[in-house]
């Protein structure tokens, strides 16, 4: 006898065969695994999250969204807003047509975004090459002349050949100023701004200073070179002028503050000072190796013979150390390192070069940490191009230095962390699917944060990524630095996620945290999504 099994209906059939999609067409299918965390506060797939808008004072969380414009290389630009109970605003449009990959400059979706301080975001025109200046939060568009930049709410200087120009001012009032004839033998600029002065040279050579009353105040006379030296103390003012006898040229380094002078016994052009003020370096002669500290305070010199050629690097902030390198015969070799400073003999660690890292998010890059307490070092990998840097302590240069990237790999970013620890993102072949690492630099410890995505906002104590991206969508994930790991924020299908920008500490817990999720087909969970950092 033949046996039979019974017939199931075509639903049941599918259930049975695996999990589908049974909505109807409109709800959109939902993604696999649990749904993202927080509230959806906009159920729309069309609409993209562009940015996080700087907080004015009203309380209100704003939010910049793209939408598709009338070509495909074209977006629309608008604002919506979050009060304080996460309640929507109507969509507000702010401008139409412009370039959806460079305007609102938020590459990758990574914060901080590129608005001014005054809270607007440069938005630029493909049909016409142009761009302009918005507001999020009045709407007003400022056009400008890429050709001719022109700031506004400040004063600046706008030089239409290598002699003359016009100071504007705050009110766009304009000045023309007539400048001295520059000598290419001397690596100096005819103008300068220190703080909201402006300082140049006249055709007679005399150093001018036209203060924010504009009325113009006579510096010094003969001046073949100025520059403004930045210290711990604020600006000094260093000039290179004519000797009243004729005999030849005096350098000066002076305070404008409070108007006292030093001679300086060689010529500042290639000189540079310490960061508390207190000593000049002479590099005039480094091709020689020699190199002369030279005491402001007390006026005593010290010189300094390392025997082979170095080229100046960086000071050690905080400190009086020179830091120099020399160059190997042999290109493989990156050379020595020298630690000068007066009073002690010179430093050397043989076979490393330095590096230059932003700590900081990008606005500044140097050898040195801010605190000076640590020091960046780079080797070369292998022959693709890569380099491997490593941190160690600026205190003992000789001693050991730990990896922020592994080898073969290039280091895209890193932040250097209030409790000492460095965060950093590296990467193979692809900037957008970064390792996210944790390194302590007194111990060489260090601990995975993340596979294959991006860091999108760093805290004191917490830090925020989309991993394990595919297709430009990932895991969000947020977590503290502590070693019991991070909270999963949605799955998947995250395409890009801000943190609410406000206070010195931008992941503190119960920061808001916008991100918009989208899978691969229609869902009912796409759109944006608010939620708080854990």
């Amino acid at each position: 006898m033949t046996s039979s099994r019974p017939r199931l209906s075509w639903v049941a059939a599918l259930a049975a065969a695996g999990p589908v999609c049974l909505a109807s067409a409109a709800a959109g299918c939902l993604p696999r695994g649990a749904p993202p965390v927080g509230q959806q506060i906009l159920a729309d797939r069309s609409a993209s999250l562009a940015a996080l808008v700087p907080p004015n004072g009203d309380g209100l969380l704003r939010m910049l969204l793209m939408r598709p414009g009338a070509a495909s290389n074209l977006a629309n630009l608008s604002v919506v807003s979050l009060d304080a109970d996460n309640q929507l605003s109507p969509e507000v449009p702010l401008i139409s047509d412009i370039d959806p990959v460079s305007s609102v400059n938020c590459p990758g979706g990574v914060a901080p975004c590129g608005f001014d301080d005054r809270g607007r975001v440069q938005v630029f025109f493909p049909q016409t090459n142009g761009s302009a200046w918005l507001d999020p939060v009045t709407g007003a568009i400022e056009p400008i002349d890429i050709f001719n930049p022109r700031p506004s709410g400040q004063r600046y200087f706008s030089s239409q050949s290598p002699t003359t120009g016009t100071l504007y001012d705050v009110d766009g009032h304009g000045t023309p100023i007539q400048l001295a004839t520059p000598d290419p033998s001397t690596p100096s600029n005819s103008y300068a701004f220190a703080g909201d002065d402006f300082y140049y040279l006249d055709p007679q050579h005399n150093l001018i200073d036209i203060p924010p009353s504009d009325v113009p105040e006579q510096v010094a006379s003969g001046v073949t070179h100025f520059a403004f030296w930045n210290t711990a103390d604020g600006l000094l003012l260093v000039l290179t002028r004519m000797a009243a006898d004729g005999s030849g040229t005096q350098s000066l380094v002076g305070d404008p503050r409070s108007g006292t002078q030093t001679v300086v016994p060689f010529d500042v052009v290639r000189a540079t000072i310490s960061p508390d003020g207190r000593w000049v370096l002479d590099l005039q002669n480094g091709a020689t190796g020699q190199f002369t500290f030279f005491g402001r305070d007390a006026g005593a010199q010290q010189s300094i013979d390392i025997g082979q050629p170095a080229i100046f690097t960086d000071w050690r902030p905080g400190t009086s150390q020179a830091w120099m390198m020399s160059s190997a015969a042999d290109y493989r070799d990156p050379g020595t390192l020298w630690v000068l400073q007066p009073d002690a003999p010179p430093v050397s660690v043989p076979g490393i070069g330095v590096g230059h890292l932003s700590t900081d998010g990008g606005r500044t890059y140097s050898t040195f940490t801010p605190d000076g307490v640590y020091w960046f070092s780079v080797t070369p990998t292998s022959e693709d191009g890569t380099n491997t840097f490593a941190v160690g302590a600026a205190g003992d240069p000789t001693g050991p230095r730990y990896d922020l990237n592994p080898p073969a790999t290039f280091l895209s970013r890193a932040w250097y962390l209030p409790d000492g620890q460095f965060l950093s993102t590296s990467y193979a072949k692809d900037s957008s699917r970064a390792d996210a690492n944790l390194l302590d630099p007194r111990t060489g410890r260090g601990r995975l944060l993340g596979e294959r995505g991006v860091v999108a906002a760093v805290g004191q104590t917490r830090f925020m990524g989309m991993f394990h991206l595919a297709e430009s969508r990932g895991d969000l994930i947020a977590g503290g630095f502590e070693a019991e790991g991070s909270t999963s924020l949605g799955s998947e299908f995250v395409v890009r996620s801000f943190a609410e920008p406000h206070g010195a500490d931008l992941l503190a817990p119960g920061t808001r945290i916008v991100y918009q999720f989208q899978a691969r087909t229609a869902s009912p969970y796409d759109g944006m999504w608010v939620t708080k950092c854990p």
